[in-house]
C-alpha cells in the first residue's frame, strides 16, 4: 500500500514536469499529427534553448508535415549553418532537396540531392534521393538522364520503397519515347507535305507569272510589228510624196520654160498674151496673118513638148 502510494506521488510530480517541457509537448502533438500545436511547442523549445539541435530539427519536420515549405526551407538553411557537425545534418540535407523539388526549384533540388549522395552514399535515404533526382530531371524534360537515374534505383536498391515508382517512371519514359518517335515521324511527314504543297504553290505562281510575262511580251512584239508596218507605210508614203514633190517641181520648171519660150516666139505683146481683136478677124489679110502666127506657135510648142518628153524619159 505504501509502495503504490509512492508511485502515484512520483508520477504526480514527474508528469507535470514533462508537461511543462515544450519539446515533450511538441513531440506529443507531433505524434498526434497536431502540426500547429507541434510547431508552436517546438518554437518555444528552440527559443528557450537555441543551442540545442533537437527542437530545431523537429520544428523542421513539423513544418514539412504541415506544408509550411517556406518556413521549413528557411529553418533548414539555418539548421545546416548552426549545426554543421550534427548527426541529423544528412536527414536535413535530404529534406532540403525534397522541399526544393516541392517548390519546383528542380535544378536546386538536383544539386542538393547529388551533394547528399556524394557526402553520404550509403545513407538509408540514398535510394529516395536518387528517385527525387530522377523526378526533378523528369520535370524539366531531361528524360534520358531521368531514365538512367530511375534504373539506378532499380539496379542498386531492389528493396527500396521507391522501386515501384521507379519502374512506373521508366515505363512512362519508354512509352513517351515511342510516342515522341511517332509524333516526330508524323511531324516530319506533315512538314514534308506542307513543303511539297508550298513548293507546288510557288511553282504554280511562278508559271502564272511567266505566262503573264510571255503574254505581255507577245503583245509588245505584236505592237512592235504593227508599228513597223506603219513606219514602213509612212516611209513609203513619204518617199512617194517626195517623188510627187519632185515631179511637181519639175512640171513647174517645164511650165516656166514653156511660158518663157512662148514669150520668145510671140511677135507682139498682144499676140504673146493671146489677145485677138474682133476687127482683125473681119479683115481677111489680118486673119490669115493671125492664123499663121498661131500655127507657128503651135509648131514651136509641139517641138518644146517633144523635147521635154525626151528629157523626162528614163
Amino acid at each position: 500500500m505504501k509502495k503504490t502510494t509512492f508511485v502515484i506521488l512520483l508520477l504526480a510530480v514527474i508528469l507535470p514536469l514533462y508537461a511543462a517541457d515544450p519539446l515533450v509537448s511538441g513531440l506529443d502533438s507531433y505524434a498526434k499529427s497536431d502540426w500547429p500545436g507541434a510547431m508552436l511547442a517546438f518554437r518555444k523549445a528552440a527559443a528557450s534553448n537555441p543551442g540545442s539541435p533537437e527542437p530545431a530539427y523537429w520544428l523542421i519536420m513539423a513544418e514539412i508535415s504541415a506544408g509550411e515549405q517556406d518556413s521549413a526551407l528557411a529553418d533548414m538553411k539555418r539548421f545546416l549553418k548552426s549545426f554543421p557537425d550534427e548527426s541529423r545534418v544528412p536527414d536535413v540535407t535530404y529534406q532540403l532537396g525534397r522541399v526544393l523539388y516541392a517548390q519546383k526549384k528542380y535544378e536546386d533540388s538536383i544539386s542538393t540531392l547529388y551533394d547528399f549522395l556524394t557526402r553520404w552514399p550509403s545513407h538509408e535515404l540514398a535510394s529516395s534521393a536518387y528517385y527525387w533526382i530522377g523526378e526533378s530531371l523528369f520535370a524539366v524534360g531531361r528524360f534520358t538522364e531521368a531514365r538512367s537515374v530511375f534504373l539506378t534505383v532499380l539496379e542498386r536498391y531492389p528493396n527500396s520503397v521507391k522501386r515501384e515508382a521507379s519502374w512506373y517512371r521508366v515505363a512512362l519514359i519508354d512509352q513517351g519515347s515511342r510516342e515522341d518517335e511517332l509524333l516526330r515521324l508524323l511531324k516530319t511527314s506533315h512538314e514534308e507535305s506542307l513543303r511539297i504543297i508550298e513548293d507546288y504553290q510557288r511553282r504554280e505562281k511562278t508559271y502564272e507569272q511567266a505566262i503573264t510575262a510571255y503574254q505581255k511580251r507577245i503583245s509588245d512584239l505584236m505592237k512592235d510589228t504593227r508599228l513597223g508596218d506603219l513606219e514602213k507605210q509612212v516611209s513609203s508614203l513619204q518617199s512617194t510624196n517626195a517623188d510627187l514633190a519632185d515631179t511637181v517641181a519639175e512640171l513647174k520648171k517645164k511650165n516656166a520654160e514653156l511660158e518663157e519660150m512662148l514669150s520668145l516666139t510671140g511677135t507682139s505683146k498682144g499676140a504673146s498674151t493671146g489677145v485677138i481683136n474682133a476687127g482683125d478677124l473681119d479683115d481677111a489679110s489680118k486673119r490669115q496673118q493671125i492664123l499663121e502666127e498661131l500655127r507657128k506657135k503651135a509648131t514651136a510648142l509641139q517641138g518644146m513638148y517633144n523635147e521635154s518628153l525626151q528629157e523626162s524619159a528614163p
